[in-house]
Order: structure tokens, then sequence, then C-alpha cells
């Protein structure tokens, strides 16, 4: 057991070989599941990934949930992450990434179920040329039918409110999209730490995804949907994200809108809307003004959608 400030890890028993042979290579995927359904949901869902999946399980949950030590003589082979207090979703993310040491990490959650991962064909494109720097999945309800799930930047007057659209489901091709739909998908690990991965002072999920999301894209990296991974959620017919607007509004908005780029030359720019002057002179003057290769108004006017919501937007 390693306990850090908020939280504990219990790692998983591993035998003196299997030690030995991973101080001399790394594994290539480590999976996250981030407790938030029932109790019942999470040790189904610990029970499948024991059965089904040869990679090492990360499992977040709070230390309300029950007593660790049942879950570690039951579940030896997995790694438990204890937070002492409550923590968002992104906190468990960019934890995971910190303890997991994989190249690609994992991250689904305890209320939903996979019904499709090509794994071969999934680290193929993780490992190519030019790869995205994660891979999120198509995602269904409990009926089993596809969600509009993939989202593309979009600016209502001073709001950035990215429309939702179908993933293409004729075939496996990769889309871009976003961010990642209620944070799951498979990361490269090194650049999401390089970037920081969440902020965690953003007291909202969807705005946590949204300002990475952004981040990535406007850093020249894209986020890539493909119907060769799907989850569903059995639970829910109904499967939506709350955009309530939250008290981080303009620091997400300055990150996203606070860099222009003209003749290839980027500069601070001050908007209207919703700015905010700490994150403009801290973070965008000093840091990330030498980041961004592409502005949030070059990304809404390159960016590549599905066939079918081209058609869909040429024909409105």
């Amino acid at each position: 057991m390693r306990e850090m400030n908020n939280y504990k890890i219990f790692h998983r028993k591993q035998d003196v070989g299997k030690k030995i042979e991973q101080l001399h290579r790394s594994e290539q995927l480590a999976i996250g599941i981030i407790d938030v359904g029932s109790l019942e949901q999470l040790e189904n869902t610990i029970q499948w990934y024991v059965e089904n999946m040869n990679f090492c399980l990360h499992v977040v949950m709070n230390l309300e949930r029950g007593d660790i030590n049942v879950f570690k003589k039951e579940y030896p082979d997995v790694t438990f992450i204890v937070y002492s207090s409550i923590n968002s979703f992104g906190e468990s993310v960019n934890t995971i990434a910190d303890e997991c040491f994989t190249n690609f990490f994992m991250i689904v959650r305890s209320d939903v179920e996979i019904i499709r991962f090509e794994g071969a064909y999934l680290f193929n494109i993780l490992n190519g040329k030019e790869s995205p720097i994660a891979l999120v999945p198509a995602i269904a309800n409990s009926k089993k039918e596809i969600i509009p799930s993939m989202n593309s930047p979009k600016l209502e007057g001073f709001l950035i409110n990215p429309d939702s659209y179908f993933p293409n489901m004729a075939s496996t091709e990769v889309y871009q999209t976003l961010y990642p739909f209620m944070g799951m998908g498979l990361f490269d690990r090194a650049f999401f730490q390089r970037i920081r991965g969440y902020d965690i002072d953003i007291k909202s999920e969807y705005y946590q995804f949204l300002d990475f999301g952004i981040k990535c894209n406007e850093f020249g990296k894209t986020i890539g949907c493909t119907s060769a991974f799907i989850v569903s959620f059995p639970k829910r017919l109904s499967v939506i994200e709350d955009r309530s607007p939250i008290e981080n509004l303009n620091k997400v908005h300055t990150r996203a809108l606070g860099v222009q780029t003209i003749n290839g030359k980027n500069f601070a720019h001050k908007f209207r809307g919703y700015f905010d002057k700490k994150t403009f002179n801290v973070e965008v003057k000093e840091r990330l003004i030498v980041l961004v290769k592409k502005d949030f108004k070059s990304l809404i006017k390159s960016w590549k959608y599905t066939p079918d919501e081209e058609l869909n937007r040429s024909e409105n």
C-alpha cells in the first residue's frame, strides 16, 4: 500500500518473476475503471475485466464504497486507488495516468459495458504515424441504440457550444471528435501528461473534458472516434451531458479563444465574452501562445466530419 495526500494505492499481487520481467519491458495498456454506479455494477465490471481483458487493471473508488480488504481479497490481481473524499472524474483519470506506467491507458466507467473492442486494430492506429492522442468509443444506450456522442467545435455568440452528431457505423474508419464524451477512451499516456491532463479546478466533468479536448486539437493533435470501439450504458436510455454554466466558464473560454493565428503567427487575443484576465496574462501569454498550432476559428473551418454528417450539413 502507498499513501498519497488524498488517496491510498493498494497494489495488485505479483509474483517475483513477473516483477523482474516488468523491469525490462513496458506494458502496453492499463485499464482504469472509475466507480460511478452501484456496488453491483462495480463488482460485475471488475469481474468482467478480470476474466476478459489481459491487462493491468486499476479501480478508482471512494473510501465510503466499502471495506477495501474485501475487494483486495476478492480481486488480488487488481490495483485499487481509494480516495478519502469526493473527487472529480478528471482527477481520477489524472491519478491513473500518474500511476499506471504504461504506454497507453483506457478509461471506462463502472456503469458501462464493452460491446466491441478490436484491440489489434486500435493499437495499430495509436502506434501509427500522426496517430490521434486518444481514441474514444461510439456509445449506445440501454436499447443498444447508438447516440450522437461525437462533437465538433462551434461558437454560439460568445459561448463555445459544440455540435453533437452520430459516429460513422458503416466502417471502422477514425473520424475527428472534439473531446472524449464522458471522459472515456484510449489515451496516449505521455502526451496526456505533457499537456497536464484534466484541469481538476474546473468544477464540471463536461467542461473538464471540453477544455482537455480543445487543448489537444489546438496543440495540433486529434482525438478520434471509431466504431471498432463501442460501449453501452445498460441502465440508461437517455445518455446526456450536463452543460450547465459553471464558475470557471471564463477560464475555459480564455484558454480556447485567447490565441489568434494570423498568417501562421500566434497573437494574444483579447476577445469579447467569457474572458478571464488572470488566465490570459498567466497562461495564454506565457505558455499557450507558443503551443497553439491552430486557433479555435481555424478548427471550426478545417473540421473533418463523418460522411453522413457532411451530407446532413450540405442539405441544411
